[in-house]
């Protein structure tokens, strides 16, 4: 595939519509361990070998351990390698900001996948598309603060070692001011916030 700077010009990519979708950092945190690592029927395993080395280095066992016994990372064995790595790791559990490529990217609408539903609208007319399935996984008809990852967010975190907490908001700070989303203590948690 051809790489954009070949196919158009400079004139045409600085003419052409972009935006983004963005999600709450601890959402994206939990749903990217549930949809990638975890052990759920309906979920996981899409990341397989990184649950695997998850596995390995927050409990010391050896690869073939791990696959015979079929062990899956827990929520906060996950949680605290991210820690460990602070954050630079696979491109679903890193911060937002490193992939939006701020300030050098210029975009005319960011979505929060929170309100893909309402705000999606004018992205949708502008890239002539009908399905808000384009936009992320939200269905518009439900309040993002009772999605299962927001609920299982504000449980999971909440049982882990505060110092744990306190450093995975370090790692994805600048996504939290950046996006200005709330934190999982926050009525409105995942939503973000707006001043009245």
């Amino acid at each position: 595939m051809p790489h954009m700077r070949e196919q158009y010009n400079d004139t045409t990519l600085r003419k052409a519509f972009s935006f983004t979708v963005v999600r709450n950092p601890w959402t994206r945190m939990v749903s990217g361990y549930r949809d990638k690592l975890s052990d759920e029927d309906t979920q996981g395993g899409d990341k397989r070998s990184i649950g695997v080395r998850i596995v390995q280095e927050m409990r010391g066992v050896t690869d073939s351990v791990v696959k015979t016994e079929k062990l899956y990372p827990t929520f906060a064995e996950y949680a605290s390698w991210i820690v460990k790595h602070r954050g630079n790791i696979n491109v679903h559990f890193s911060p937002q900001f490193g992939t939006l490529c701020v300030p050098k990217a210029k975009y005319d609408i960011v979505v929060p996948l929170e309100y893909a539903g309402p705000l999606g609208g004018e992205v949708l007319k502008r890239i002539n598309a009908n399905n808000t399935s384009v936009l992320g996984s939200y269905d518009q008809s439900s309040d993002p603060r009772l999605q299962k990852s927001a609920l299982y967010a504000k449980e999971w975190l909440s049982e882990l070692d505060p110092d744990v907490v306190e450093q995975l908001y370090s790692i994805y700070k600048t996504d939290f001011t950046l996006l200005n989303y709330s934190n999982f203590s926050h009525p409105d948690f995942p939503l973000p916030l707006y001043d009245e």
